[in-house]
């Protein structure tokens, strides 16, 4: 599955935004009063990352959960500037003893996990 540059950005943003939101649960969504595009960003992540951790759709996705933490969910409510993402990706391929390579696969396997969840529940049409 290729992802657009647009992609890329809304799931950069998305779990970003669950972050700043404090990585509510799916009750707690439910129940906010936030707009209707930080609702359905937040339910998307949260159906991604649920999955990730659940190990349904892949054998790596406990790195593939901690991965997305470490990188996009640092300080998300600072705006990312540039260089952000390959300082935290290099950061942790030396810790984790893997190649940056496999790091950014990792980011990329999440990306596309949350524009599945995303098309499944019929929300592609938010900004």
């Amino acid at each position: 599955m290729s992802e657009s540059k647009r992609d890329r950005a809304r799931a950069t943003d998305a779990f970003r935004r669950w972050a700043r939101a404090g990585c509510p649960a799916a009750d707690e969504i439910r129940g906010s009063t936030k707009g209707a595009a930080d609702l359905k960003a937040c339910a998307s992540v949260f159906v991604t990352l649920w999955a990730m951790q659940r190990g349904r759709k892949n054998f790596a996705a406990e790195d593939i959960a901690r991965t997305v933490r470490e990188v996009y969910m640092v300080d998300p409510c600072r705006p990312m500037r540039p260089g952000d993402v390959t300082l935290r990706v290099r950061r942790l391929a030396v810790e984790r003893y893997v190649s940056e390579r496999m790091v950014y696969y990792w980011l990329a396997k999440a990306r596309q996990m949350w524009i599945r969840a995303r098309t499944e529940a019929g929300l592609e049409s938010f900004q």
